[in-house]
């Protein structure tokens, strides 16, 4: 594997292609040869060798021509298999549809990626439609946390093959989406950034749902300064320069109710070291109550959950035919408890749901919700797959702390904090009020700084 190249950051691989050290043809041939050396046939569902490889020669040819569509002209991205791209299905990860007619048309945000010559390696697997926090799909695989000992660790979902491919070093950028932690928790599992943005910071058109009320497009690089220059590829912009942080730094406010509750002692210490640094760094840390996070828990208890009335209604056809026997069992488990949901559940949910989002501004302003990614450290595959009790209770804890941000409409990144005894990486979350995406990456480029495990 020539990890001179794979495990080099995107920023760093455009500016080797733009001083001629590097072409993008040699660069892809080296994600496809470190993606056959790793060996974890579960990471990608779909490899497109041919297509990437031609389209890095004709990115070289625009470069020598000194017509680069952008300064990313030649980038690899790895793509979740949710997202729509030419001459590819879109599986959702699921035996249902792993011979869909492949789509004509790519999703917006591909259509920009390659705009700008960022070059597609293939698309990657998923918890079957992106419906499970902890990464394990029963019909292509589990793709192995790539900081598992002797018993493999699951990655984190549902964007698990997103995060070990870039975790794993075999491209250096890939897209996730996000309903309730499925970008930030294998962000934090793997000991990788992740950005999940708000739900309307980009444009969803093309990308397969799971809850459109909640759905958000995420990405996972090793920096902000990578995840910044891509969210302005994403959304057809011209990048500018890497955010460097207002020179006023934002107060971190740390919730003292529901986000602490059930926390491994090596994650809340974990937790407690990068709070100390982040101080000496001269911000501000204040541990106080945030009472909007007992309301939705509240609520939640009391009408369920929007991703579940969602994603049953949008599977309804599915669950009532022949082919709901294909499905992962677990999902189609979880997508059946939709029948105790009622109109009125749902309305009051979206009602109170604008009504936290409002209370969220007004509490925080500019200020910056800080708390541990995930409760926990990335658990056992095999423990997973023997216990489905243990399953159950081990994906909603994984996703207790995320999902309060797709619900009030927070845009999130996981920034890797250090490890557990055993290993396993540990992330902190970092979440701001609704779409304050742009603010939340720049601050993030300067806390990150401070964070180096």
């Amino acid at each position: 594997m020539n990890t001179d190249l794979t495990a080099v950051s995107a920023t760093a691989l455009a500016a080797r292609i733009a001083a001629g050290e590097l072409t993008s043809e040699a660069l892809i041939a080296a994600c496809f040869a470190a993606i056959k050396e790793h060996g974890d046939d579960a990471i990608f569902i779909t490899l497109t060798e041919e297509p990437a490889l031609a389209a890095a020669r004709e990115s070289d040819a625009r470069r020598k021509a000194g017509r680069p569509l952008s300064d990313w002209d030649g980038i690899p991205v790895a793509w979740k298999d949710l997202v729509d791209i030419p001459d590819t299905p879109t599986t959702a990860a699921s035996a249902v549809y792993e011979h869909a007619t492949p789509p004509a048309q790519g999703a917006v945000i591909y259509e920009n990626c390659t705009k700008a010559g960022l070059i597609c390696i293939g698309k990657t697997n998923l918890s079957e439609f992106a419906y499970s926090g902890l990464g394990l799909n029963p019909h292509f695989g589990t793709p192995v946390n790539p900081h598992s000992g002797g018993d493999p660790l699951a990655p984190g979902g549902s964007s698990a093959g997103s995060a070990v491919a870039v975790a794993a070093s075999l491209v250096p950028l890939a897209i996730g989406t996000d309903t309730a932690g499925s970008v930030r928790v294998p962000a934090s599992f793997c000991g990788i950034t992740g950005f999940k943005s708000s739900q309307t910071h980009y444009d969803k058109t093309g990308i397969f749902p799971l809850s459109d009320s909640l759905d958000s497009v995420g990405s996972f690089a090793h920096s902000i300064a990578d995840i910044a220059t891509f969210d302005a590829i994403l959304r057809g912009e011209t990048p500018r320069e890497t955010p460097t942080g207002s020179t006023q730094k934002p107060n971190l406010v740390v919730p003292t109710n529901v986000v602490m509750d059930g926390v491994e002692p090596d994650v809340a210490a974990c937790f407690d070291h990068a709070l100390e640094k982040l101080q000496n760094a001269g911000y501000t840390v204040t541990r106080r109550a945030f009472p909007i996070f007992d309301d939705v828990v509240a609520l939640f208890a009391k009408h369920g959950t929007l991703t579940v009335a969602e994603a049953a209604t949008l599977h309804k056809d599915l669950l009532a035919s022949p082919d709901a026997d294909k499905m992962d069992q677990r999902v189609f488990d979880r997508m059946g408890t939709a029948t105790q949901f009622s109109a009125q559940d749902y309305i009051q949910l979206q009602w109170d749901r604008a009504r936290l989002e409002r209370a969220v501004a007004a509490d925080l302003g500019r200020d910056i919700l800080v708390m541990p990614t995930v409760a926990i450290t990335a658990p056992s595959i095999a423990a997973l797959e023997a216990d489905d009790d243990f399953f159950a209770q081990t994906n909603l804890l994984a996703l207790r702390n995320t999902m309060l941000g797709n619900y009030l409409g927070m845009p999130g990144v996981s920034i890797p904090a250090g490890h557990a005894n055993n290993g396993a990486p540990i992330g902190v979350l970092f979440s701001m009020a609704q779409s304050s995406d742009l603010d939340l990456l720049s601050h993030c480029h300067a806390i990150e700084r401070n964070l180096v495990p």
